[in-house]
């Protein structure tokens, strides 16, 4: 496979996943605008989506999350830096919460 092969996959995979991420941070704002709430409340979210789950941690400079997926056997950790404030926060988790289910979808898929 030549080095333009490997690039046009890659950007087709890169255009798969992060429209996925567009189209979950549109489509669930409302539930991600809630969870959110919670997060920042309780520090600590778990969630189950698509028969994964997802646990996320709130950290002082931003967030993780861990996904377990008992049905692919796969596990997914992913840490992102949101900045110190509160407000910073709450604009970054919902495209977050996102990408985190992004994440399970494409590996189910796979």
């Amino acid at each position: 496979m030549s080095q333009d092969d490997a690039t046009l996959r890659d950007d087709e995979w890169d255009a798969r996943y992060f429209g996925l991420i567009n189209e979950l941070a549109e489509r669930n704002a409302s539930r991600y605008e809630a969870q959110t709430d919670e997060l920042l409340k309780k520090r600590v979210l778990k969630i189950e989506f698509n028969g994964a789950n997802i646990e996320f941690k709130i950290t002082p400079t931003g967030c993780s999350f861990h996904t377990n997926d008992p049905q692919g056997q796969r596990n997914t950790n992913s840490w992102i830096r949101m900045g110190w404030g509160k407000s910073a926060k709450r604009k970054a988790l919902p495209y977050y919460f996102a990408e985190a289910e992004a994440s399970v979808i494409i590996d189910q898929k796979d």
